[in-house]
């Protein structure tokens, strides 16, 4: 009986390091972006943090797709041939799918926050009065 070890250890780690690190960051690291003093630099703060993380996040997240598929390609038989073992199998598929996308989209509003955050900034920019040197005014 083969024990699989590397691949059985990518799968854990690698779900503990996308679980743990999406859930740190959710209470944790948004946590203590609300109580930034600044209002206006929570968001950059929070964002910085998701920023640091990412890179992370995506070694968790490849290295448990990694052990995933290696640990089905290990057990192909059983889940062919065992009853309930493909059923299970095809459910464990569809909710790593639909975390998958979660966490896309969790990442894609983080850009749009950002980015209307960058807007906001720009607008509050152009509206105020500029300052022009007296002796380049056309009088």
């Amino acid at each position: 009986m083969e024990r699989n070890t590397v691949v059985r250890a990518m799968h854990d780690v690698g779900l503990a390091a996308w679980f743990g690190g999406s859930l740190m960051g959710a209470i944790g690291l948004n946590g203590a972006a609300n109580v930034v003093s600044d209002r206006s630099e929570r968001l950059r703060v929070a964002n910085v943090g998701w920023g640091r993380w990412r890179p992370v996040n995506a070694v968790g997240i490849g290295a448990f797709l990694i052990g995933s598929a290696g640990l089905l390609a290990a057990n192909k038989q059983r889940v062919a041939y065992q009853h309930g073992v493909g059923a299970s199998t095809t459910v464990k598929a569809a909710l790593t799918v639909a975390a998958l996308a979660a966490t896309a989209y969790t990442g894609v509003l983080g850009v749009k926050l950002q980015d209307a955050r960058f807007q906001r900034r720009l607008q509050r920019h152009q509206h105020r009065p500029r300052l022009v040197h007296p002796q380049r005014l056309d009088l």
